[in-house]
């Protein structure tokens, strides 16, 4: 493979990447979605820490499943919206760490007022 083919590749991998980022934060928008996919998010990992600290292996999966069960309420209740869990896991899961490490770091209802700037398709985004 050429050096223009791989430069091509990752930069279409890149693209690719932020267009899903965009439709994850879209899925996001409401910050009472937000806040039960971070109480999620720390109940999975209270789950890992009692996993590590050994009080039992059960703890990790335990907790890993009612985190989702905060998400998809989120999901579900607040937005009206479907998991994109559902058709992508891995990049659903990485973006939603990336979330939640946005949110600590970045104001996420400034980028979701940019994302709204520039007119994207948001029905091919929002829909169950």
């Amino acid at each position: 493979m050429q050096l223009a083919e791989k430069k091509s590749l990752f930069v279409s991998l890149v693209d690719e990447s932020v267009a899903y980022w965009h439709c994850y934060l879209w899925h996001h928008r409401h910050p009472r979605t937000r806040l039960l996919h971070r109480i999620g998010s720390y109940v999975s990992l209270l789950g890992l820490g009692l996993l590590l600290a050994g009080q039992g292996w059960y703890f990790a999966p335990l907790g890993i499943a009612v985190g989702y069960m905060f998400a998809f309420a989120g999901h579900y209740i607040v937005e009206k919206n479907r998991p994109l869990t559902f058709k992508d896991p891995i990049r659903a899961g990485i973006c939603n760490w990336v979330l939640f490490f946005y949110e600590i770091f970045f104001d996420v209802e400034a980028k979701l007022r940019t994302l709204e700037s520039l007119k994207l398709n948001t029905d091919q985004m929002s829909s169950i």
